[in-house]
Parts: C-alpha cells; sequence; structure tokens
C-alpha cells in the first residue's frame, strides 16, 4: 500500500494548471483491498495527509463515512420509509440517485474552494452498495480540481469491483490498485 501512496503523491504534488490545453478527466481511483481498511485509513492519516501538509500540497480530505445522514433531510428519510414497503428496488435506486447527485454537488462546492487542488474521499465503505463510483465521477470531469476517491475492491480484468459490487468503468480514470 505504501507504494500506492508513493504513486499518488507524485499524482497531485502539482496543482492542475487552469489552460491545462486538451480536457481530461483529474480523477483518481485508489483501490485497495477489502481486507486493508484499516491499514489504509492508518497511512492515510498518519502518514500521508502529514506529508501533504510538510509540502505545502493544497487538498481537501472528504470523509464520506456519514455522507449518508448528512445528505439527507428528514422528510426525505420519512419518504424512503414509506417507500421501502411500497417497492424496495425502486426505492433503493431512488436513494443512490440521490446520493450520487448530492456527491457531485459536494465535489463542485469543494472544487470551487480549492481550484486546482485535490480532494481525497475517503470512508466510502459506508456508501456500499448505493454509490457506484465510476457514474459519480462521469459527472465531474469538469471540475478544475483532482478528485481521488479512494475505496476498498479489486481490479479484475480491467473491471473495478467496489466491494464486490462491479462498479462502471471510468476509462479516463487512473486506477492505482
Amino acid at each position: 500500500m505504501k507504494k500506492q501512496f508513493e504513486a499518488l503523491f507524485d499524482l497531485i504534488k502539482e496543482p492542475l494548471k487552469a489552460d491545462g490545453g486538451v480536457k481530461t478527466d483529474h480523477s483518481i481511483r485508489f483501490v485497495y483491498p477489502p481486507e486493508k481498511e484499516l491499514d489504509f485509513i492508518e497511512q492515510l492519516l498518519d502518514s500521508f495527509v502529514p506529508l501533504l501538509e510538510a509540502k505545502k500540497v493544497r487538498f481537501w480530505l472528504l470523509d464520506l463515512s456519514a455522507f449518508l445522514f448528512e445528505s439527507l433531510d428528514t422528510e426525505s428519510i420519512e419518504m424512503l420509509e414509506e417507500d421501502e414497503f411500497d417497492d424496495y428496488r425502486w426505492m433503493k435506486q431512488g436513494l443512490s440517485k440521490r446520493l450520487e447527485a448530492n456527491l457531485h454537488k459536494r465535489f463542485a462546492k469543494l472544487a470551487d474552494e480549492l481550484p486546482g487542488g485535490t480532494i481525497i474521499a475517503h470512508g466510502t465503505v459506508a456508501l456500499y452498495p448505493l454509490i457506484r463510483f465510476g457514474e459519480v465521477l462521469k459527472g465531474i470531469r469538469d471540475l478544475n480540481c483532482r478528485v481521488v476517491i479512494a475505496h476498498p475492491g479489486e481490479d479484475r480484468d480491467g473491471k473495478v469491483y467496489f466491494l464486490d459490487q462491479p462498479d462502471s468503468g471510468n476509462y479516463l480514470t487512473v486506477k492505482l490498485t
């Protein structure tokens, strides 16, 4: 995992240029084995974040472990509770779409506050199985920042899995596995 963090540092140490020429995707998927969740968090918080601060790399650390509860108001939750008994599958799909849209908004807001910097999203396991990060990444290509999404999973034959769920591929993103 240390090599993944070294590769990540090399990718984000320089700020993005506003007029970068060819439009590209600045997202990075940091995929680590599910059984290494605690090792990832320890390495991120105890070593990587202090390194970024020491090197004055512009970044925002976004913990998504409570995002589900932060992004829904009481009225939405009550509506979901009612829908759960009518059609669970439909309710789950609706919740997924809301969370993905809210995550787009959060990334856009942070990108406006940190142009050219890097957003590092972690705590993603709390959103399983509701979020498909490949879909989220497709919607944030125009942001003027890098977005790093760290999640447990694996790369099988070029397809990224979020835990055991196939996550739609994003062919423009850099994958650190």
